[in-house]
């Protein structure tokens, strides 16, 4: 189900904070979508997809925390859930001995083709980190390109020297 409440007196900087509350509650997912209400006050939409047996402990603990009056939810809401799989991407740097797995989370459509892969952030961060001490300069972005590009062309990839193995 979704879950929405809009709240027109919390601070910016509060928003993580809520979000990382919800997720421990029980949310699968959320979203805080700026917003201007009423007399021009600033707010947040926050938009909560969750199962229904938590909606009653995420309106109180969102009460206790930004004085909401109460939810909107939306049981009719469907959501369409696609299948995925992590799966390991290693990055080769043979010439210096290096070799880092990442988590990549793939996404398959009903004919079994790679609609969509998504490097993990953190690793991803860390991947470029330990790279560039190796002496290979990548920026984030172009490595998450390579790393993504190969899964969806179902091949490993080369670049800089660094080998993509798909795992």
């Amino acid at each position: 189900m979704l879950l929405m409440v809009n709240v027109d007196n919390v601070a910016g900087e509060a928003v993580p904070y809520i979000i990382e509350k919800l997720l421990e509650l029980g949310a699968e997912n959320v979203h805080a979508i700026p917003a201007i209400t009423k007399k021009g006050r600033p707010e947040f939409i926050f938009l909560i997809d969750t199962a229904r047996e938590n909606a009653r402990t995420i309106g109180e603990f969102l009460a206790r925390e930004v004085g909401t009056l109460g939810l909107r939810l939306f049981q009719e809401a469907e959501h369409i859930k696609f299948d995925y799989q992590m799966r390991k991407a290693r990055l080769v740097l043979q010439d210096r001995g290096l070799s880092l797995a990442l988590n990549v989370k793939v996404i398959r459509g009903s004919q079994g083709s790679v609609l969509s892969a998504k490097v993990e952030y953190e690793e991803l961060k860390a991947a470029v980190d330990e790279l560039a001490k190796a002496g290979v300069s990548i920026s984030l972005t172009a490595l998450r390109k390579v790393i993504e590009a190969a899964f969806l062309k179902g091949e490993s990839e080369a670049y800089q020297g660094l080998k993509v193995v798909l795992e």
